[in-house]
C-alpha cells in the first residue's frame, strides 16, 4: 500500500515537472521552440530532451542546457518525495511523451524516432 501511494506521489510530482520542463522552456527559448517544431529534438522516455538525427552543435548546446535543467528539476522534486532522480525522470518522461502535439517527435519504447500523429504516441508499458 505504501509502495502505491509513493508512485501515485511521484507521478502527480512527476506531472507537475513535466508540465515545467516542456511548456516553459518552449515559451522561453524560441530556438527550444523552433527545433522542436522542425523535428530536430523529441521527447524522451528517460525524460530528457534526445536530439534527432545528425544536428547542429547548436542544437546539441541547447538540448544539453535544457536537460541540466530538467535534471536540476528531477533532482529537487524526487528528493521532496522520496524517490530516485531516474524513477522521477522516467515518469516525468511518460508524461512529456504523451504531451507531445501531432507532428512533434518522440522516442519510442523501442528507440526509435517517431512522429506524433493524431493518436496517442507509444509509450513505454511501465507509464503510469
Amino acid at each position: 500500500m505504501k509502495q502505491g501511494k509513493l508512485i501515485l506521489s511521484i507521478a502527480a510530482a512527476a506531472m507537475m515537472a513535466s508540465a515545467f520542463a516542456g511548456a516553459a522552456y518552449a515559451q522561453r527559448d524560441p530556438a527550444y521552440a523552433a527545433a522542436r517544431h522542425a523535428g530536430q529534438v523529441g521527447e524522451k522516455p528517460d525524460g530528457y530532451l534526445g536530439v534527432v538525427g545528425s544536428q547542429s552543435a547548436a542544437i546539441q548546446k541547447l538540448v544539453d542546457s535544457i536537460n541540466i535543467q530538467r535534471r536540476s528539476a528531477y533532482t529537487k522534486a524526487a528528493a521532496a518525495q522520496g524517490a530516485t532522480v531516474e524513477d522521477f525522470a522516467f515518469t516525468s518522461g511518460c508524461n512529456l511523451v504523451a504531451k507531445t502535439a501531432p507532428g512533434e517527435k518522440y522516442q519510442a519504447p523501442d528507440g526509435s524516432w517517431k512522429t506524433r500523429g493524431a493518436g496517442a504516441p507509444l509509450r513505454d508499458s511501465r507509464c503510469p
